[in-house]
């Protein structure tokens, strides 16, 4: 409250109490009270908007602050409609102008006195002001406000924080407030199984929630009454209801093999389409009325909060990535270099012991190889920490790519199996699989392994990582949990299959190995090794 009763405030605020005061004397108050309570009204508003910019956030609250002290200016003008006796509130909105606007903002807000006082002269009741009254309080309301804006400027101000900053803060302070007031946090899987928690009561039902938007691939986030997504993904699906509520936005309902299928969109609080919700049951005729809209009903519920949670998945994916961005440059500036700068130090000095003939020489030759070895490592770990996953590629094509690397960086054998149903993974748990792979791949760069294989399994939202390797390990499952951060999985450290040699091998997964034709419609096949180093082979289903 002080913050916004400043000195030069109520400095104001006593002039519109000095007017009422002296036009009360003469007789004319109750014509000048409501103008002078409503340009001393706004201006306090003003005051206020300036004090806490974040009402409105701080940019919104500097225009809105401007808008008011125009506003105000605006009333001023009108009040000539009670007498001459108004003339001093004029002082009022010009000088909260230039305290804050400048010059820039006392013009403004004198043009905006001056359109106000010409409608009260011409639509009022006829009036004789004195001229000189009239000049004499416009001079010095124009005067006063000039010298705010002069005292404005040459104020020293303090160190301008950036406006975006700040911005963010508030926003970010809200957000935690408001997520601890919401049904699931922002957490999206909780989010949508309370949208698949309120669907109807049905024996035999399905549903699934999937996110993105009409133009990507859907991510399964949220699944019920099946073990894997039981239709194609959406873009690729012959069934007009599932396609035209993905393509379109359009909600569906029709029956499919003796099911009633029902399909509709979700959307964030601007309209945009940020997923689907669909549900199936054994029916031989389409859902009611009564079915559809409690179905809609679900989705509209908690959609909004599904987008607000996902865009916070997004943000701290995002923030992440720039983290791992800032220290790859600080490794290669920093450490990087002076490894380098040591590895030249021992050339020369290895140089200068063959020349003086010193057995010391090959041991020196022996060094510089292990701190080219540890140079090579540390710059793999660079190229690591910059690689990100495309939304475009997916995880299959991100570990495809990363192999093929590795083997020809190091000369190992690799083989890699993908086995990719039509839906991906959340980003989320890419990223954090991708990182699980980094990790062996270090490790197995390391111990100087002469075979890598991985197969990669997924039928969203399941997946099975197999990852192992020929040579020893540094490897724990509590080093390795730390990678998958929060995702629900089992994850495995143990021994490779004596019959590839012995070696290491890494699971994490959320299904168990498949055997056979499974209800995930992906057909496995065992595992195969090539023949030549950096060799991959790939074998994708829908």
């Amino acid at each position: 409250m002080l913050a916004v009763l400043s000195t030069s405030t109520r400095l104001r605020i006593a002039i519109a109490a000095v007017v009422l005061v002296v036009n009360a004397l003469l007789g004319d108050g109750s014509l000048v009270l409501p103008w002078a309570l409503l340009v001393a009204g706004v201006d306090v508003v003003a005051g206020f908007l300036l004090a806490h910019e974040d009402v409105l956030l701080p940019h919104r609250s500097q225009r809105a602050a401007v808008a008011a002290t125009v506003i105000g200016a605006f009333a001023a003008g009108l009040s000539l409609l009670a007498g001459a006796g108004a003339l001093p509130l004029f002082v009022i909105p010009l000088y909260r102008a230039g305290e804050r606007g400048g010059r820039g903002g006392v013009a403004m807000t004198g043009g905006a006195l001056a359109v106000g006082a010409g409608i009260a002269q011409t639509v009022g009741p006829p009036a004789v002001l004195p001229l000189g009254q009239v000049v004499l309080w416009g001079a010095l309301a124009v005067s006063l406000g000039t010298l705010a804006a002069w005292e404005d400027r040459i104020t020293p101000r303090r160190r301008l924080r950036d406006p975006i900053a700040d911005e963010a803060a508030i926003v970010l302070g809200r957000l935690a407030q408001l997520s601890a007031g919401m049904d699931g946090g922002l957490d999206h899987t909780v989010m949508a199984e309370r949208i698949l928690d309120h669907l109807p009561s049905k024996p035999g039902l399905r549903g699934v929630v999937l996110a993105g938007t009409p133009v990507s691939v859907a991510i399964p986030i949220a699944l019920r009454g099946a073990a894997r997504v039981p239709w194609p993904e959406p873009r690729e699906d012959d069934h007009n209801t599932r396609q035209r509520a993905w393509t379109l936005g359009v909600p569906g309902n029709d029956v499919e093999d003796n099911r009633a299928v029902v399909a509709v969109p979700l959307r964030d609080v601007r309209g945009e389409q940020v997923g689907m919700l669909v549900a199936d049951w054994p029916a031989r005729t389409p859902a009611t009325a009564a079915e559809v809209l409690e179905i809609t009903e679900a989705a509209e519920r908690y959609s909004t909060g599904l987008a607000v949670a996902m865009s916070y998945a997004h943000l701290r994916e995002q923030a992440g990535m720039d983290e791992r961005r800032h220290l790859a440059r600080a490794m290669h500036d920093g450490i990087a270099q002076e490894i380098a700068a040591v590895g030249f130090h021992i050339d020369m000095v290895r140089y200068a012991a063959q020349q003086a003939g010193d057995s010391t020489a090959p041991e020196l030759a022996n060094l510089r190889a292990e701190v080219a070895r540890i140079l090579i490592d540390l710059r793999n770990d660079i190229t690591d920490l910059r690689v990100g996953l495309r939304p475009e590629h997916g995880l299959g094509a991100a570990v495809s790519a990363r192999l093929q690397q590795f083997g020809a960086t190091t000369g190992a054998v690799v083989t890699v199996v993908l086995r990719e149903s039509g839906f991906r993974l959340p980003a989320a748990t890419e990223v954090r699989l991708y990182r699980l792979l980094l990790d062996v791949l270090a490790d197995a760069q390391r111990h100087r392994a002469h075979h890598v294989e991985v197969e990669l399994i997924v039928a969203a939202p399941h997946f099975q990582f197999t990852i192992s390797h020929s040579g020893a390990t540094s490897l724990s499952v509590a080093a390795l949990r730390e990678r998958l951060d929060d995702i629900a999985c089992q994850l495995s450290v143990g021994e490779r299959r004596p019959e590839k040699g012995g070696g290491v091998q890494v699971k994490a997964g959320t299904i168990a190995r498949l055997n056979g034709e499974s209800d995930y419609g992906i057909r496995p096949h065992p595992s195969r090794w090539e023949p030549a180093p950096a060799t991959v082979s790939e074998e994708g289903s829908r």
